[in-house]
């Protein structure tokens, strides 16, 4: 492979779980909808939870006040569910792959403050990831201020975008990162991903 460095997204492509499903989604399974369709479903409140405009807390409030589950009940299965999202084991076993071959690999991810909070030392992300850049701990979105967020991965790393790849499951980030000079791959499984890895 031609590519000294690959970054990957989080949500889609290194994990498929979901907040609050592991917990609430079978004890209480009317909240958990009334999330997925008041919380989830509200683009632009999921975009200033992102960029930390609005943190965890304040949305399970919300949710609280909302559905009258208690605050700090919903904040324990809150954070268990964060703790019990599971990774894709095959696009791990994919990233320790690549830092075996010498690649330098790292996240850049659009997700919560829980993220950094949890789900990083919960995994030991920063143990096999060279570079974690997560939305919330920047205020902008990957897609914003021209890509920004891959700047920093990168500036961090000491590599050019030039021999770098990102794996992402949003059309619009790989041509954003196309566009600034890298190669992407919009991620669709593993086993398509590997493919194109083999033609690189």
């Amino acid at each position: 492979m031609r590519f000294k460095t690959i970054l990957f997204d989080f949500d889609g492509v290194l994990s498929k779980g979901r907040f609050y499903e592991k917990t609430l989604l079978s004890k209480y399974p009317e909240i958990y909808a009334w999330i997925q369709d008041n919380i989830f479903g509200n683009k632009e409140l999921v975009r200033q939870w992102m960029k930390n405009e609005i943190n965890s807390a304040s949305i399970n409030k919300m949710i609280s006040e909302k559905t009258g589950i208690e605050f700090e009940l919903l904040k324990k299965l809150y954070e268990e569910s964060i703790s019990q999202m599971e990774l894709e084991k095959g696009m791990i076993d994919l990233a320790k792959a690549l830092i075996s071959n010498g690649k330098k690999i790292g996240i850049v991810t659009d997700n919560m403050d829980v993220f950094t909070q949890i789900t990083i030392p919960n995994h030991g992300l920063d143990k096999i990831f060279d570079v974690i850049i997560n939305s919330a701990d920047y205020g902008i979105l990957k897609n914003e201020e021209n890509g920004k967020l891959f700047d920093l991965a990168l500036d961090l790393l000491n590599v050019n975008i030039s021999s770098s790849l990102m794996i992402d499951d949003s059309s619009q980030t790989v041509e954003l990162f196309k566009k600034k000079g890298g190669e992407g791959i919009l991620f669709n499984n593993i086993s398509q991903l590997q493919q194109l890895l083999s033609e690189y």
